[in-house]
């Protein structure tokens, strides 16, 4: 059984978090908090805490609200967080493993990355990792510059346009309808001012939003 903390600034957050991991029979939610500072200290039987961050990374690289996990080193953590820019500083926690996913994730992509923080591995996008060992190409602020910026769900869609996948196999890896990649993929186009995939990928890779 996999006993797990969460923590998160809204209460609706917390319950659905909580129900799509009660779902599933190898995992129990053991407490729940607001945030860090009402927790104290993470309980020493907790084995994953699942985070759903709402402070952010300052630019010199230190975490906003003098933040204190207290998780010990028996714990895992797995953050929800759309800002890559926090790998740098879970990379430094003394911990056993740890997890970003950005907040559009599915439910199998929630129980699957704490199933994988749980066994003592790292859990991140690969281009968030990418970005982190190559800073000098700075997909977040490309996104900025677009005037509607893509959403985590539509970059990870259009990283998979890049790898050549169909509508039906992205709709596969991710779990989710044929018409909802369409959909994403439309507004992708939209966005970027591109009519179709080829433009598109072009344009993200010239943008350093994706990478193959």
């Amino acid at each position: 059984m996999i006993r797990i903390l969460i923590i998160a600034s809204s209460i609706a957050l917390r319950a659905g978090l909580a129900a799509l991991i009660s779902d599933e029979p190898q995992m129990e939610v053991m407490a729940e908090a607001a945030n860090l500072f009402e927790l104290g200290k993470v309980p020493p039987e907790a084995d994953v805490v699942v985070w759903a961050a709402g402070s952010s990374i300052d630019e010199d690289g230190s975490v906003g609200d003098d933040i204190d996990l207290n998780i010990g080193e028996t714990a895992t953590l797995l953050m929800i967080q759309d800002d890559p820019s926090w790998i740098g500083f879970l990379t430094q926690l003394k911990i056993r493993a740890w997890g970003l996913i950005g907040t559009e994730f599915t439910r199998a992509e929630l129980i699957t990355s704490i199933q994988c923080v749980n066994e003592g591995l790292v859990v991140a996008d690969p281009h968030w990792i990418r970005q982190a060992i190559n800073p000098q190409m700075n997909p977040a602020q490309a996104n900025q510059n677009l005037i509607d910026p893509l959403t985590v769900r539509e970059v990870e869609i259009l990283q998979l346009l890049a790898y050549g996948l169909t509508n039906k196999q992205i709709a596969a890896k991710l779990m989710i309808s044929a018409h909802t990649v369409k959909f994403h993929v439309s507004m992708i186009y939209n966005k970027m001012g591109t009519s179709n995939r080829v433009e598109t990928v072009n344009l993200g890779l010239k943008m350093g939003l994706i990478a193959i």
